[in-house]
């Protein structure tokens, strides 16, 4: 049988779980966990997204993420071939630790981000493995208790719903945490009722039309969407009246920096990487790619910066075109 298309949204928030094979346990000492995180860290700073919860069980674990430019399951393969690979070889193990692929469940932000925050905190509880999620030392729960450093989680959006300052939204996420759980909102089948997408039927709706716009247009134009970096700089060149010369590299200067950024971002949906796209600009990986998240964030605040991209885009598509005649 076919493999059923994960639902990919950019900027999607996803609760992902992975077992391991034949529920077989994946971590057996505190430095297994360490290094488990070390590579969420470092996949991380390579591929960029938003960290908020993690568990990490005996035999599975439960993560929460936001997507950027990268899917989860690039992130995922990164994470979980390098945790694999230590494994293997730290118990002299072969073949598959975990079971098949991943889920990733899209999730509705609001209301659910704090409830899932707590719904992943509670596993260890609800496995009889300890009386308080506090004392369990492997997920960060402690971290948004504010006995523990942050580390690599984003705990700012999920504790600015519980206070205007850390020491407020500490105590009212610790009372929310010790609020009876046994309502249907929180029983675990309503919560994944849908079994891939969580959230109102609208948010449902609007998830799968999404997905089905970008299958359908990637679909009708896989024959003419190929990266070409030359077309996109002479489109660049074009567009703003400015020599590539000018345009690579470090600058300040605001047209300069549009330039870039319409560049970065034309070249991310074009299914370049941001290596690749950190080059053709003049940066280094991490600047190009917060070049591309606040591409993405004028996209819906800055009318002009948006008609440009659109011009741009129009004419790049147009040289691909005339290219492929």
């Amino acid at each position: 049988m076919a493999r059923k298309p994960r639902i990919e949204i950019e900027g999607g928030l996803y609760h992902v779980i992975t077992r391991g094979n034949d529920r077989q346990d994946i971590f057996h000492s505190r430095e297994d966990h360490l290094k488990f995180i070390s590579l969420i860290e470092k996949a991380k700073q390579q591929l960029g997204f938003y960290f908020y919860a993690y568990c990490l069980m005996s035999n599975h674990l439960h993560l929460l993420i936001e997507r950027r430019s990268e899917t989860v399951g690039r992130i995922m393969q990164r994470v979980l071939t390098g945790y694999s690979q230590y494994y293997n070889k730290r118990y002299n193990k072969v073949g598959h630790l975990f079971q098949g692929r991943h889920k990733a469940i899209l999730c509705q932000s609001d209301p659910y981000l704090a409830r899932l925050v707590r719904y992943i905190h509670l596993n260890p509880v609800r496995a009889n493995m300890v009386a308080t999620p506090e004392e369990y030392p492997y997920s960060s729960h402690r971290a948004y208790l504010g006995i523990e450093p942050y580390g690599v989680i984003d705990v700012d959006p999920v504790l600015r719903r519980f206070g205007p300052s850390k020491r407020k939204a500490h105590e009212r996420y610790a009372a929310f945490m010790r609020e009876p759980t046994n309502e249907r909102e929180d029983d675990t089948a309503t919560f994944y009722a849908n079994g891939e997408i969580l959230g109102t039927d609208e948010f449902v709706d609007d998830a799968i039309h999404r997905m089905g716009e970008v299958e359908n247009w990637a679909s009708k134009h896989k024959d003419v969407t190929a990266f070409d970096a030359e077309l996109l700089l002479s489109s660049i060149e074009d567009v703003f009246e400015m020599r590539r010369e000018n345009f690579f590299g470090a600058g300040k200067n605001s047209r300069i920096i549009t330039a870039k950024e319409v560049c970065i971002l034309i070249g991310k949906e074009s299914g370049a990487t941001i290596t690749e796209l950190a080059k053709i600009v003049g940066l280094d990986q991490s600047n190009a790619s917060r070049r591309c998240d606040a591409a993405r964030r004028k996209l819906s605040s800055d009318i002009h910066f948006a008609s440009v991209k659109k011009i741009v885009e129009e004419n790049y598509r147009a040289r691909i075109a005339i290219s492929h005649v």
